[in-house]
């Protein structure tokens, strides 16, 4: 039989021959062609041969295992999978729809053309005597079903059997990965553009992918780096750094067991002209008398994204007492003094003290706003009282 299946497709038209079976849509999720040595080609999806404008069919591996939709031969027409009833019987047959058991396809199809006058259509998945069946190793299936006389043998994995007719032409589950990268729970459209600092979230999702052979990486250079993820085995998702700009950047999911390979790629923004002041400071006070000045701090005002703009500084949003007065850049001590300004060299400096004309016992936070035509940054100073306590020693 099988001296005579590679005579027969020998010499078969090579509209066939190297025929890379399509990934298939959403709707049906096999792919690839059967071959019987007297009927020809069985196809399992419409993305084979690009007719699904026309028929739009292919068969469903379920959820629960079980298949459904319909394959086509160019000889005898529609082969239904599922929705089948009274089965015939036979050796070594399961009396029920088309379904994997383990890795084992059991059941029966059917051919819609069978004319009831001597062939009834009826295609067995898996039976004995002889021992003969289907199964799927991975996403590909492989070994034979039986079609009686009108169909005879029909073999799933023609490139494995005989590699020169075809590549990777057998029936198997069209595998298939996507990457998604969203900002904000929103998914970023291809070569489309986020602010500066977005954090990403890398969402994969693998569908029928046997082993792991995936990986998700960063394949642009420049900007913010990226530590690759292999051996992906199955759908989720990690939450990367915040991306600097303006920088294009890539990422892809790479597959190996089916080959695929996608990319979503994006455009991060330059920063923004702005500047920063600094973390919370405390600033330390002792009282000797019912007034007392604090010890003076130097702030320091870091510019970046091309920031050129002067900055003014101002007290403001003060817990301190209402009396309390303020000294900027050295200046006369104020309750509201004047502002200082800050220009290039961006690292420029400045000083900040605070004077009281009565005793605080509990620290209290002064604000220091800095403000520009297109930016604004703020520091806080924490005023902590310290007590004196005199000791005495004798000598």
């Amino acid at each position: 039989m099988k001296k005579y299946l590679l005579y027969s497709i020998a010499i078969i038209t090579f509209y066939f021959l190297g025929v890379q079976s399509a990934s298939a849509g959403a709707e049906h999720n096999m792919a690839g062609y059967a071959w019987s040595s007297t009927i020809g080609w069985i196809s399992f999806n419409c993305t084979n041969d690009n007719s699904c404008g026309t028929a739009n069919y292919g068969v469903n591996k379920n959820p629960d295992n079980t298949l459904s939709g319909y394959a086509w031969s160019s000889a005898i027409g529609w082969i239904q999978f599922g929705g089948l009833s009274s089965f015939p019987s036979g050796s070594g047959t399961q009396s029920t729809n088309a379904q994997i058991n383990g890795n084992n396809l059991q059941g029966w199809a059917r051919a819609l053309s069978a004319d009831g006058q001597g062939w009834d259509g009826w295609i067995s998945l898996s039976g004995a005597g002889p021992s003969y069946g289907v199964t799927l190793s991975g996403t590909y299936f492989a070994g034979y079903a039986w079609g009686s006389d009108v169909v005879g043998w029909i073999l799933f994995d023609v490139h494995t059997a005989y590699p020169a007719i075809c590549a990777d032409c057998g029936v198997k589950l069209a595998g298939d990965a996507s990457l998604d990268v969203q900002v904000g729970g929103v998914s970023i459209v291809n070569n489309g553009a986020v602010p500066h600092n977005s954090i990403p979230t890398f969402i994969w999702t693998l569908t029928n992918i046997p082993s792991a052979s995936c990986s998700v990486s960063k394949t642009s250079g420049g900007g913010t780096a990226f530590s690759t993820i292999n051996g992906i085995t199955s759908s989720g998702s990690t939450v990367g750094s915040s991306l600097t700009g303006p920088t294009s950047y890539t990422y892809a999911i790479n597959c190996t067991n089916p080959t695929i390979s996608k990319s979503v790629g994006f455009t991060v923004a330059a920063q923004p002209p702005g500047f920063t002041m600094g973390g919370t400071e405390t600033a330390q006070i002792q009282f000797l008398s019912s007034t007392a000045e604090s010890e003076q701090k130097t702030f320091f005002v870091s510019a970046f994204g091309g920031f050129s703009e002067t900055v003014s500084v101002d007290v403001t949003s003060s817990t301190c007492p209402g009396s309390t007065k303020y000294s900027l850049g050295g200046g006369a001590f104020s309750t509201n003094p004047s502002p200082v300004s800050i220009v290039s060299p961006y690292n420029a400096g400045s000083t900040f003290r605070a004077q009281f004309t009565a005793r605080i016992t509990n620290p209290c936070t002064v604000t220091l706003t800095g403000t520009s035509a297109t930016a604004n940054a703020t520091k806080d100073y924490v005023i902590n009282p310290t007590t004196f306590s005199p000791t005495f020693e004798e000598y």
